[in-house]
């Protein structure tokens, strides 16, 4: 028996009603109620009617089911109980061997062996015209009622039998809505809602009446040459056989005429028929398949090994970050394919889009990725107006397009985006941190100090106490500080602003000082906590008391923990340009006749620096001490750094 012999449409729309199915306790199986005839006055109709009864009915004088004495909305749990009730009626007309629902059921563990493979097969068939998907039947109803108890089940969070249901829905629906299964798909049988039946039926009369005036003009084409050569056999004169052949052209551009009016129709049913009915198939196969995506991807983030670091450092990605997963790369993803096919079903699903981009940027194809992000993009500004998913979606694509372009060396697309997401973005802590490094990178990147100076402005408004009076502590980041400062310094330098640019120098390398004297502290305080460790190792030559053991692990403890921010301060200083600075603030100051503390400036460099550094600086150096002897103002060597 077909779905609909087994299930009546008014048992599908009681799912989403109120009113109960009632289901046997035992096997699980809903049970169709039978109304019982009422007591009736004909004297022909017997008085104790015979009521028959049918395995799998119930009677509705029976005692109520536990499902029937509920009351008021459905629980999820009911939901699923009633679907799966409905599904069981259907397959319990077939033996045991073809049982198939009944076998999935058996087993409740995703494993790689199992339903990844099957996942597999779903998308290697659905691309391959031989057989789809392996349909057993093209069945709405079984569909529906699939899709619906792997989204319960999803909402449950059960995801292996939520995947079971997705997967079983899919031998019931073909993906591929070709015109041809419109016309004459077994779908029509079990389109219970008349939603697209009439329409299908119309179009196919339609497409018939094309097919046969195409039929009769070819006949009649071919009867205008036939007649031709059979008057010219039979010995009509000239004239005769130019009336007949006037006669049969007519004939000819009546039905050429019946042919483009019978096409016309066609296309038209197409366009008002056929691809309203195809573009709802498309964008509900595409959500479905997405759907199902997304339960596979919680599935493979539960049984797959993730290395996980914590960014405590950075500034624009602070958060828990996937280190390395050692089987991205050789194990099979089906969260990405299912994506990929999704896309292919309705190229314009914006989630499946925006999730694609995702996926493709944490594998590092950051041109796809781009391409990608630009059509969510593309979908996303036709859309007015914006939810507040949507804006969080449309701020987040912005500043993935500036980092991805930026990383492709497309950087003045990056710098667009970048201004982008500024201008959409609200005042939040993200928007704070992405400003530092919007403002180095329209400074050193592009060039333009202007704009950057007006980002690290803003990130500086936000986190200096040296630039904001008004914050009550330091944010522990006097390396980016100095950094902003010293960008800052530049676009005063090109502006021409001495005295501002002397005072951001200055600021910067006060900042750079604090972090060297935090630098050393901690590096002298390293050295004491080894001393105690020695010490704590030589008590342990007397005595080895569980005490001294734990005091010589806590030891090491902190040692570890030291060294660790000894590294971190250290590369807070490297990241800082100091050596460019103190050679900038030495060329201002020789250009206000200081020329004492440009010499202080040169011999912090001759200190800090490198080899090419300290060559330079000496030279600077000679050069100033020439000046205070001879007073002969000689221009500097650094004056382009």
């Amino acid at each position: 028996m077909n779905p609909l012999q087994v299930i009546s449409p008014e048992e599908l729309a009681q799912l989403d009603s109120e009113k109960r199915i009632p289901i046997d306790e035992d096997s699980g199986i809903a049970l169709r109620p039978v109304v019982v005839p009422t007591a009736t006055t004909d004297p022909n109709e017997p008085e104790n009617p015979a009521t028959p009864v049918v395995e799998g009915t119930t009677s509705l004088t029976d005692n109520p089911t536990e499902e029937a004495m509920e009351t008021g909305p459905k629980s999820v749990e009911t939901k699923i109980r009633e679907a799966e009730g409905l599904l069981k009626r259907y397959y319990s007309q077939f033996i045991e061997e073809k049982r198939i629902w009944e076998d999935r059921e058996k087993g409740n563990i995703y494993s790689s062996r199992s339903d990844s493979n099957d996942i597999r097969l779903l998308l290697w068939e659905s691309t391959h015209k031989h057989s789809e998907t392996y349909i057993v039947r093209d069945s709405p109803v079984l569909y529906q009622l699939h899709i619906r108890l792997a989204k319960l089940y999803a909402e449950s969070e059960k995801y292996a039998p939520s995947l079971r249901h997705y997967l079983a829905a899919f031998r019931y629906h073909p993906l591929d809505q070709t015109e041809v299964m419109f016309r004459d798909g077994e779908w029509q049988k079990e389109d219970y809602q008349s939603l697209f039946v009439g329409s299908a039926l119309e179009h196919k009369q339609v497409w018939a009446n094309k097919e046969k005036a195409e039929k009769e003009y070819k006949q009649a084409k071919d009867e205008l040459h036939l007649s031709s050569a059979r008057s010219a056999r039979s010995g009509k004169s000239p004239s005769e056989i130019r009336i007949e052949e006037a006669l049969q052209e007519e004939i000819v551009r009546s039905r050429e005429r019946n042919l483009k009016t019978a096409i016309q129709n066609y296309e038209t049913s197409l366009q008002t028929r056929y691809l309203p009915y195809l573009n709802q198939k498309q964008q509900s196969d595409s959500q479905t398949l997405y759907a199902m995506a997304n339960v596979v991807k919680k599935i493979e983030d539960d049984n797959k090994e993730r290395l996980k670091i914590i960014n405590k450092l950075g500034v624009a990605g602070k958060g828990i970050y996937v280190l390395f997963d050692y089987k991205r790369n050789t194990d099979f993803f089906a969260y990405e394919l299912l994506l990929e096919k999704a896309y292919s079903v309705w190229p314009e699903n914006p989630q499946v889009i925006f999730d694609v981009a995702e996926q493709y940027r944490q594998d590092g194809k950051k041109e796809k990725a781009a391409d990608f992000y630009e059509k969510y993009l593309t979908l996303l500004l036709k859309v007015n107006p914006l939810d507040e998913t949507q804006k969080q979606n449309l701020i987040s694509t912005y500043l993935r397009l500036a980092t991805i372009n930026a990383d492709l060396k497309r950087k003045v697309i990056a710098g667009n985006y970048y201004e982008k997401f500024f201008q959409t973005s609200p005042d939040n802590s993200e928007k704070t941190r992405v400003s530092f490094e919007m403002g180095v990178f329209f400074a050193t990147g592009i060039g333009d100090l202007k704009k950057g100076g007006e980002f690290l402005t803003y990130w500086l408004d936000r986190n200096s106490k040296d630039w904001n009076p008004g914050l009550e502590q330091t944010s522990n980041l006097e390396d980016l500080e100095s950094i902003a400062f010293y960008h800052l310094s530049r676009k005063d330098k090109w502006m021409r602003n001495w005295e501002a640019e002397r005072n951001k120098l200055n600021l910067a390398y006060s900042q750079w000082k604090k972090l060297e004297t935090q630098h050393i502290a901690a590096e002298k305080e390293l050295e004491e906590l080894k001393a105690k460790k020695q010490k704590v190792k030589r008590d342990l030559l007397i005595t080895t008391e569980d005490d001294a053991l734990s005091q010589y692990r806590l030891m090491d403890i902190k040692i570890e923990d030291q060294e660790a921010r000894v590294r971190v301060l250290k590369t807070k200083l490297d990241k800082v340009p100091v050596l460019k600075l103190l050679f900038r603030l030495g060329v201002l100051s020789e250009q206000y006749r200081d020329f004492q503390k440009a010499l202080g400036y040169y011999d912090l460099v001759i200190e800090l620096g490198g080899e090419v550094e300290i060559q330079l600086a000496l030279k600077e150096k000679r050069r100033v001490e020439k000046i205070l002897t001879n007073g002969v103002v000689v221009p500097p060597f650094s004056e382009s750094i």
